[in-house]
């Protein structure tokens, strides 16, 4: 489990946690076994990445990679090297299950007001939730998160048809990586 995973768990733990144990601090045990829902705003990660490589197309934002090439001390073995990892981070994120931090970092300031909106608690990755108890309640975020890179209807249109597929699993993208077929 990579380390912003754990960290993705340890914070819906916490939040279910506090949920559960802050509504019974100085009541009886009989209302604090009535605990407070826990609303978690979900959303899928190659929807946020498909909806930033719009952004990127139609101009509305600057590429990270370009950002990462124009870096002056780098070698060209190097810039190389950063392409293909790149390339195999952009295609997990795309078809798998890939972290798109870095993407919903261009939006940080407006997640806050998507999950007030929303009605949400905390947003997470879809694909990190490994566990919840009863009292958790989901939401479906991912068209309220991808609304500030200004998608098309054509490309909402592609992203819904990609949520409707299952993404790869890190087996299939080894396999994918190891063929002669470049991703």
């Amino acid at each position: 489990m990579t380390a912003k995973r754990t960290l993705t768990s340890v914070l819906v733990g916490s939040v279910m946690l506090a949920g559960s144990v802050l509504p019974g601090v100085g009541e009886t045990a009989e209302k604090a076994e009535k605990t407070s829902p826990v609303v978690v705003g979900t959303f899928d990660s190659r929807a946020v990445k498909i909806a930033y490589d719009h952004a990127v197309l139609a101009g509305r934002i600057q590429s990270i990679e370009a950002a990462e090439a124009a870096d002056a001390n780098a070698t060209p073995e190097q810039i190389k090297q950063r392409t293909i990892d790149r390339r195999k981070r952009e295609f997990r994120q795309g078809f798998g299950t890939g972290d798109v931090s870095e993407y919903l970092d261009l939006i940080r300031d407006e997640i806050p007001k998507i999950a007030q909106k929303a009605g949400v608690d905390v947003i997470v990755s879809k694909w990190d939730i490994e566990y919840h108890g009863p009292n958790v309640t989901f939401v479906d975020v991912t068209e309220a998160l991808i609304q500030p890179f200004k998608p098309t209807e054509e490309r909402i249109k592609i992203i819904r048809d990609v949520m409707a597929k299952p993404p790869l699993t890190e087996k299939q993208i080894r396999e994918l990586e190891a063929s002669d077929k470049e991703i």
